[in-house]
Parts: C-alpha cells; structure tokens; sequence
C-alpha cells in the first residue's frame, strides 16, 4: 500500500539468440582445443616418423585450424564450424589414404568430425556429412580389399565397415536426440522464464491500478496500519475533504478529525466486534476546525504480514442540508396548508379520495376535515354531478394545472355554491394527486350580476336618458335615498341631468353649490364620503332635507385637463354609512357617468360647430379665390414685368458684340458670352417658375390618355434636338392612365428630359419606360429608367425640393425646378413619387396618376 513500484525486469532474451550465443562459446573451446591437440600430435608425428604422408596431413590440419582463428573474430564467424568440420574431414581421409587403412586413427577422426557437426551443423548439413563420410568410407573399405591402397595393417573385410557405419550412426543419433533433448529443455526453461517476467508485469500493472483507484477514488480514502498506528497512505480527495496535506501524513499518527469523541469510540467498537464499519454516520472537523456531515466505512485488509485499516469518508452535508431544509419545507408546508384563507385540500386523481383537508374548507363551503379526510369526493356529495368533478379531472390532466377554474360545488348545508379552483397535479408515492385550492365566489357573483344588470340597463340609454336610467338603477343598488347629478354652468351653479328623491325622478332644476355640502365634492380628488349625521356642522344639501340626510358620498366629475364640469351624489337618511363595496361601486358609475358628460359635451360643441360649418366654408372659399387671383397677377407680373428687363438687357448685349467686333480682346468677348449665358439661364428659371405655378392652377381636364404615345413623343422631340446621340429607348406599349393629357405631357417631358441629360457621358445609354408595381400602396404605377449617372440615395430627400440640384451645374446643365413640378403634378392628380438610384448606375422613378390610374 505504498507508491513504489518493482524494480524494472530485464527484457526476454528470445530463444534462438541466446542458443547461438552458447554455440559460440562452445565453437571457440573446440577450435582452441582442436588447434593446440592438433599442434602436439603434428610434433609428435615429425619426431616419430619425420615428414611422411601422415605428418604432412597433420601438419596441413594444425596450419588451417589456426588460419580460423581470424574467421572467427570478423563478421564471418558463423562460417568457421563449417570450415572447422570440412578441415577434420579432410584431414580423417587424408590419414586413412596415407596410412592405406580405414582401421587406421583417420576413421576415429571422422567419427570426432561428425560429433562435431551434429553439435554446431543445423540438421540438413549434419544427415549429409554423415552421408558423405559413409560413402566415403566404403569406398575405401573397396579400395582397401582391392588391393589399391598401399596397407600397412592386416588386411579387413566388410565386417570392419559395418562396425565403422553402426559406430557412425550410433554416434549421430545419439547426438542428435542429445542436441533435440537439450535445445527442448532450455526452451522450456526459456519458456518459463517468460511466464514469469510477465506475471512480474501483469502484478507490477496490477499494482499500478490498485493505486490509481486508490489516488483518484472520489471517496476520501486513508490506509492506517495496525501495528505502528500511523497512516500508510492517503489519496487526494482526503485532502481536498479534510484538508490534510498528504505529505504531512504519510509515516505519521493520524490526527484528530473526529467532532465527536463518542462517535470515534462507536466506530472502534463497530470494527472491533464486526471487523467492519458500514455507513456509519459521523460528525468530522477539518483542518481549518469546520465541521462536515460524513458517512464512514472501515475494513482490515491483510496485506503479506501486516494488518492494514482502510477507512473511506463520504462527504453527505449536501445531503444533510437538504434534508433539513426539506423538513423546513415541510413545515412550512404544514403551516401554509393549516393556516391558508383558502380551503385546501388533496385528493387523488384516480377516484376523489380526499388525502388531506385543511380547516378553512369549513369557512368556504361548510364541510370540516373530519368531513373529508379519508373519504371519496362522490361519497361526501361535494360535486353537483358526476360529469362536473369527470370535466374538472379532465381539464386537469390536460393541462397539468388550472388556473381560477370555474365550477359548482354543493356545501354541508346543501346549497349550490359557485367556486373557483386552482389546482395542481402532485406526486405522492406514485400516485397522481391535485393539490387544489377553493375559494367561495359566490359574493363576488353577485356583485358581477348587480353590475350586469346596472350596466345593462345604462347601455341601452345616451344623453339626458342616460342619467335619468343611472340615478334610478344606481339608488337600487345603494339602498340610498336620493341621488343627483349636476351638470356644472358656472362656478358654483349648475343644473340637474337627474334628481331622484325615494322612489320617484323628479324635474330636473336650477341649483347653487354656494355653501352647500356639494362645493366639498367640487374641491376633492376621488371619492368624497361623508358622515352628516355626526358632524356639528349645519350642512346644506338642496334638495334633500338635512334634518334627514345622515351621510353622503359623492364624486367631482371632471373634463380631460381636471376641470369640474359637474358631480354625483347620493345620500342615505340616518346613521348609515355606505360600505366598500357600495363605495366602489359608487366610484365606477361615477367614471361612466363622467365620460358620459364629457361626451354630451362634446356632442353640444359639434353640433354648434356644424350650425357654423357653412359659413366658414363660404369664408374660405372666398379667401382662395382672392388668393389665386393674387397668384394670377404676380404670374402676369413675372411673365411681363421681369422678362421685358431680360430681353433688353439680352439685345443690348447682342448689339454691343455686333459693334464692336474685330476690337474687343479676347477676356471681353468672354465677359460679354458670360453676360448672355446668366441672361439665357436668367430666362429659364423665370419660365420653369411661371410653369411651377400654373400647374397648381386651372381645373384638371382627366380622361383616358396613352401614356405609350405620349413618351414617344416626346422621345421623337429629344432626338431631334440631339440627332448625334444614340439612345436606346424601350417603351412598353399601351399603357394608359386616367389623368390631364397636357399635365402628363409636362411630367414625361421632364422625367425623360432628365433620363436624356443624365445618361449623357454613358457609352451605351438605356432609357426605359413602363408598368411597376407599388408594395408601399399596392397599387400599379409606372416607371421611367435610365442607366445614366444615378444620384446618392442618402441625399433623396432634397430629390424634390424647387431649386435643389444633386449634380453640379458643370456637369450638367438645369435649374433644380423639373422634379418639383412633376411632384406637383402627381400630387394635384391624387398619386405618389418616389425615386431610387446608385451613383455610376442610373436613376428609377415609379409614380401613379392616382386611383383612377388604369
């Protein structure tokens, strides 16, 4: 129960690796010991025989096992066992042939080659070295009874051969099934080992988990061992619950963070008798000395030879929180239920029981809890009918909820009460219940009746009869016995609109408010109620007798500013003061007697200004007339007195170039064509101004025009007064409008004037004329399109202003007077304007000549 892991085991050595290794070893101890054996027995053979046959074999043999000796130091060393063999086999047969005998030491040498091969040769190359050395042998086994080979030895027969091959192969399996036997054994051994480096890794993995469990265990963990009573180990969310840092705990005794010592006890008992805690309650204190609600669970692990106790923490103040905020609830709940006005009560869905009732269902429909509780809606006869309760279940679910539900119940005493429910479907252990609540209506509906009726019967009534039917419904409904209500002349006079005393209307008349109970209605904001009969001041209230009148309530009716314009009153005789129902109501047939009068008053001025409505009209006629004669004479003025000057100013000039032509100088001739040019454009905003004017005068002459034509035409007039051009015009043909031929000749003139200037620097000019669809009005209007210069839409208000231009005189020409008069056109015809263009793509007008457009 610590962090540390094993240390790291050494990777697997694979098997045929760790074979050539030890094949290795073996090879080098063989051709040392071969190479020195070979070198005593070639010295041995020189001083015995001297350099015969035999000693040079020897000697070749003992030369070339120590030429291997640098093979098997380089890269090529897996070679040096075949020639290690080759070199003995060779040698074994050169002594056989020197020494004329196969029963010479040469067999015993190739017997040792063969050793050698099924020692470090693979399988294949060993079955054929003792192939070859069979064969090999009973060739010379043949040479040898032949006669062929020079003996030294007694001559031998077959038999010798058979004992060399039965030796040979007796030797080769033997060593065959040793090497098979021994490479087996140490791959199990190898095998074995693996087993167990993994069974290292899979309990080193193991471990690994056990203590991620343990350090990310969202359970406050710690792990105390028995014997020496301090902490082995505690994972971080002991830390972040408790506040102990880790590295302080480890190695030491843990530290006191039980609240309750008697718990702590409770807790060793428990582990003690049981050998566990389960669930075990607790108060904790952490570090900082704040406590927390904890669930505590313990258990002994024997861990080898030690004993561990393992002790987890679960944090449950969220829980314990909420469960005493929900006990809180409860109770509140309970006071709320027992105390509420409304009747209560909780019943379930399924078939009315009533689950719970609280004590206010007496006050509103009679019945008392022990009447309900525990007994069925259909039992204790609270629903009218079966289908009444089945259509307010219904609602319910539907919903989920009812708000000021509308229904009848019967109380204890058997009447019929109008009730409205609010009521809510609730969960109570899995079944669905409605938490409802009733409040008796039946007051209030009698109060909405009494309204009913009294509006009821003013409805139907307007001006003076209205009154008259307010004072008689509204004295019915007060139980008062008088009521009036004054229309105001003066300040402190008036005249009644109703006066009723008991139970008769009387003749309305003439009254002053002068030192009269009523001037305090006149003064005071809303309602006035007063108590005459305990004031010590004489009061006077005409035409009441104040002997009689015992309280009186009373409102100011007044006029949109706040000005009184008349009141209501109505008086009871005796100690009697009106309640606040009866005040309330007073205050709402004050308002509408109030809007009443207004409107009487209202009716009064129209019709008094309808008797003077001709005489106005005829006085306005005549101001126009005089002003459009006014209008006249200045036009004639300007057409006369303003173009005459300009004329003469324009000739004088002509004939002062003509005069002196061929002396003046070059800047003169300018001046003088500057002096003409202001002369020429002089003219024409004269002309364009009396044109303004006379299209606001005159009688329009309307009548089905083709407006197609029209265009053409005056398409024909720009062509011909700029024949260089090459305009292309598209004209939609037989378009036709009911409007003035000769002011629509003027708006075209104009707008395809304009369309003709502005296009005038565009390569490939497009002027369009045809039939639009309005989406502001709806209506169907036309359009005149250009591709010309465009204008700067955030500047469109100033489009139709007189005088106003949004291009430069030095681009192009005008006097800022066109649009205005097509405006004024469109307008005197009942239509609409409006334009639309992009600086650099041209210019749009749509426009109609007004409903009767067709």
């Amino acid at each position: 129960m610590n962090d540390k892991t094993p240390s790291t085991l050494s990777e697997p050595v694979p098997p045929a690796l760790a074979v050539g290794h030890f094949q290795d070893q073996a090879l080098a101890v063989v051709l040392l010991t071969a190479s020195v054996a070979t070198t005593l027995t070639t010295t041995g053979i020189l001083l015995r025989d001297g350099l015969g046959p035999t000693a040079k074999v020897a000697l070749a043999l003992t030369t070339a096992l120590w030429l291997l000796w640098p093979i098997y130091r380089s890269s090529y060393r897996r070679w040096v066992a075949y020639a290690l063999i080759l070199a003995l086999w060779c040698a074994s047969v050169g002594a056989i042939l020197s020494q004329g005998s196969v029963r010479s030491g040469g067999s015993l040498a190739m017997l040792a080659t063969l050793v050698l091969a099924g020692s470090f040769l693979p399988r294949t190359a060993t079955l054929i070295t003792a192939l070859i050395s069979l064969l090999v042998l009973a060739g010379l086994n043949l040479l040898e009874q032949t006669g062929s080979l020079s003996m030294q030895l007694p001559a031998v027969g077959w038999t010798v051969w058979i004992l060399q091959a039965t030796c040979i192969v007796t030797t080769l399996v033997s060593l065959l099934f040793s090497r098979f036997r021994l490479l087996e054994a140490f791959r199990e051994q190898k095998d074995a080992y693996d087993v167990a480096v993994l069974a290292e890794r899979d309990m080193r993995a193991s471990q690994e988990r056990f203590l991620s469990l343990f350090q990310n265990n969202p359970a406050a963990t710690l792990v105390l061992s028995l014997e020496t009573r301090r902490i082995v180990n505690a994972n971080a969310a002991f830390e972040r619950l408790l506040g102990y840092p880790n590295e302080r705990l480890i190695g030491q005794s843990p530290p006191e963070f039980w609240a309750n010592p008697a718990e702590h006890l409770a807790f060793r008992a428990m582990l003690k008798a049981q050998g566990q805690v389960s669930n075990l309650r607790v108060k904790l204190r952490c570090k900082d000395g704040s406590e927390i609600d904890a669930v505590v669970f313990g258990n002994v692990v024997n861990q080898e030879s030690e004993r561990l106790l393992m002790i987890m923490v679960l944090d449950v103040s969220a829980e314990e929180q909420s469960k005493r905020a929900l006990r809180t609830s409860e109770e509140r709940f309970s006071k709320a239920f027992n105390f509420s006005p409304l009747g209560m009560t909780i019943t379930r869905l399924s078939d009315g029981l009533f689950v719970e009732a609280n004590p206010a269902n007496e006050r509103v429909i009679g019945w008392t809890q022990d009447d309900l509780r525990g007994r069925t809606s259909i039992e204790v006869g609270v629903w009218i009918d079966e289908k009444d309760r089945e259509a307010y279940v219904q609602t319910l679910r539907l919903h989920g909820r009812l708000q000021g539900y509308e229904t009848r119940m019967r109380s204890r005493q058997g009447e019929v009460v109008p009730v409205k429910v609010w009521a809510e479907i609730i969960d109570i252990g899995g079944e669905h219940c409605a938490l409802s609540f009733t409040l008796n209506v039946a007051e209030e509906k009698r109060r909405q009746d009494t309204l009913i009726n009294l509006a009821e019967g003013v409805s139907a009534h307007t001006g003076e009869a209205f009154f008259l039917s307010l004072a008689e419904r509204l004295a019915a409904a007060t139980a008062s016995q008088g009521v009036v209500v004054v229309e105001l002349s003066g300040p402190q006079d008036g005249e009644s609109l109703a006066l009723r005393i008991g139970d008769e209307l009387q003749a309305n008349r003439r009254m002053s408010l002068t030192h009269t109970t009523y001037s305090r209605l006149l003064t005071n904001e809303g309602l006035l109620v007063l108590d005459l009969e305990s004031s010590q001041l004489v009061q006077s209230t005409p035409p009441f007798d104040p002997d009689l009148v015992g309280a009186l309530a009373g409102m100011a009716l007044r006029d949109a500013d706040g000005t009184p314009i008349g009141l209501l009153a109505v008086v009871w005789y005796g100690a009697m003061l009106p309640s606040d129902e009866t005040r309330a109501l007073i205050q709402v047939f004050a308002s509408r007697c109030n809007a009443e009068l207004v409107r009487l008053q209202r009716d009064r001025e129209i019709l008094r200004l309808q008797a003077t409505l001709e005489q106005r009209v005829q006085k306005r006629t005549e101001q126009l007339q005089y002003l459009n004669q006014e209008l006249e004479t200045f036009s004639y003025s300007v057409s006369h007195d303003l173009k005459s000057p300009l004329r003469s100013i324009d000739g004088f000039m002509h004939l002062l170039q003509e005069q002196l032509a061929g002396r003046l100088h070059a800047q003169d001739d300018e001046l003088i064509q500057r002096v003409m040019a202001s002369v020429a454009r002089m003219n024409t905003l004269i002309n364009d101004l009396l044109s303004l004017a006379r299209v606001s005068q005159g009688q329009l002459q309307r009548t089905r025009v083709n407006l197609s034509e029209l265009v053409m035409d005056v398409v024909r007039r720009e062509r011909d007064r700029d024949s260089e051009r090459e305009v292309e015009v598209h004209i939609e043909p037989d378009l036709h409008a009911n409007c003035d031929p000769r002011m629509a000749h003027i708006v075209f003139e104009n707008l395809i004037g304009n369309a003709w200037k502005y296009s005038r620097h565009t390569p490939r000019a497009r002027i369009e004329f045809g039939s639009c669809h309005d989406p502001e009005t709806g209506e169907t209007g036309f359009h005149v399109q250009d591709n010309g210069a465009g204008f700067d839409m955030a500047r469109a208000d100033r489009l139709f202003k007189p005088f106003t231009r949004l291009h430069g005189s030095n681009e192009f020409e005008g006097s800022g007077i066109g649009l205005a008069t097509v405006r004024r056109i469109i307008e005197r015809h009942g239509g609409q304007i409006r334009g639309e263009g992009h600086p650099g793509q041209g210019a749009r007008f749509c426009f109609s000549f007004g409903s009767e457009t067709v």
